[in-house]
């Protein structure tokens, strides 16, 4: 560990995923059923690596998949060699039980990666988010939560690189 501050609380002393701040990033509380589950939470926000939400399989912590049918680590679902387990299906698509993605009636259809909606992708969205906070609803140019941010020039919190009182060498 550096002494660089956490990305998200910009405090010392810990990484962004263990951040007792929480947020829609790092890490939750280990021991849930493995593999996404069908609800209302933001399928989109489910990490495929350790079945978590919170992260994502990039920011995931785990080096080794965990096979969704027997819960154990270094091999995937469809190499098992453990007996099929028996749950509900769960699209990742739509988040509807009862199928699996590559049953879905939407997957030709377009989903946008910041709403989550079907019928237009990103570029056309019209809901306006935050990359500062995660939040809907204001760009990171009217963010009132300054803090939260740091800067990857001076590794300084409160402020982007953009916004650095240290001059750049180039």
């Amino acid at each position: 560990m550096s002494s660089k501050s956490c990305f998200k609380c910009g405090h010392s002393g810990h990484w962004a995923r263990e951040c007792p701040k929480g947020g829609t990033r790092g890490r939750t509380a280990r021991g849930r059923t493995r593999g996404p589950q069908c609800s209302t939470a933001n399928q989109s926000d489910v990490c495929y690596r350790c079945g978590e939400t919170g992260h994502y399989a990039k920011d995931c912590d785990l080096l080794q998949d965990t096979c969704y049918n027997c819960g154990r680590r270094g091999h995937i679902a469809k190499d098992c060699t453990q007996a099929k387990r028996e749950r509900e299906q769960c699209c990742y698509i739509c988040s509807q039980p009862g199928h699996l993605a590559r049953d879905c009636n939407r997957q030709e259809e377009q989903k946008c990666y910041t709403c989550g909606e079907f019928g237009h992708i990103q570029k056309d969205c019209t809901q306006i988010k935050c990359y500062r906070c995660g939040e809907n609803g204001h760009m990171a140019v009217n963010c009132s939560k300054t803090s939260e941010v740091s800067c990857y020039r001076c590794g300084e919190s409160g402020h982007l690189a953009r916004e650095c009182p240290i001059e750049a060498t180039a």
